[in-house]
């Protein structure tokens, strides 16, 4: 996450607050740009430091950071619905950005091209892990029904949601434990 958004601000350059301006010229278009790159990015986290990094900066005022910031909690919900989709073709989407995001560093020479590089294969790189930690659910809670047996057992809704706050704070990303929730619910770990 932090290769991608260090990318984003390379890439963009010098253009940067004319960029910001236009995306947040009005809230709305605020907020879509804060969903998107919170998909892209897959952390609200990132892109609400971004936006407060970017007031500090004095590259946007409060008003249109607070717009990215409700888009970015908007782009949470646009990544846990990446993860929940089952039949996407996510194997080779993660083999292509890697591999077209590589090439794109290693074969062209101008900063900003591999740059763009390294972000491509950085989403491909963010998709892997999500990929990885998805398919091996299945392997770990099929032999140990410990943490199914532990939340089913959990009846109060006020102490299951400090354990989502708890381990959102550790996490530092309500993307990934939206993630890891969807992904043990697929797996039958976790039922809604």
């Amino acid at each position: 996450m932090n290769m991608m958004s260090e990318c984003l601000q390379k890439a963009a350059g010098d253009k940067m607050k004319s960029i910001l301006a236009l995306l947040t010229k009005n809230p709305l278009l605020g907020v879509l740009a804060g969903a998107l790159t919170t998909a892209v990015l897959q952390s609200s986290s990132a892109t609400t430091v971004m936006a407060i990094g970017f007031v500090s900066a004095g590259l946007m005022n409060l008003p249109q950071a607070i717009s990215i910031i409700f888009g970015a909690n908007i782009g949470t919900t646009i990544t846990a619905q990446i993860v929940a989709l089952s039949n996407l073709p996510i194997s080779e989407i993660i083999i292509a950005s890697i591999f077209v995001g590589s090439i794109m560093v290693m074969i062209f020479k101008k900063d900003k091209i591999q740059t763009i590089g390294d972000f491509i294969c950085g989403l491909g790189l963010l998709f892997l892990g999500i990929f990885v930690m998805r398919s091996n659910l299945d392997l770990i809670f099929s032999e140990n029904n410990y943490i199914s047996d532990l939340l089913s057992s959990i009846d109060n809704p006020f102490l299951l949601l400090f354990i989502g706050i708890a381990v959102t704070a550790i996490f530092q990303s309500s993307s990934a434990v939206t993630s890891i929730l969807i992904a043990l619910a697929l797996a039958g770990v976790v039922v809604g």
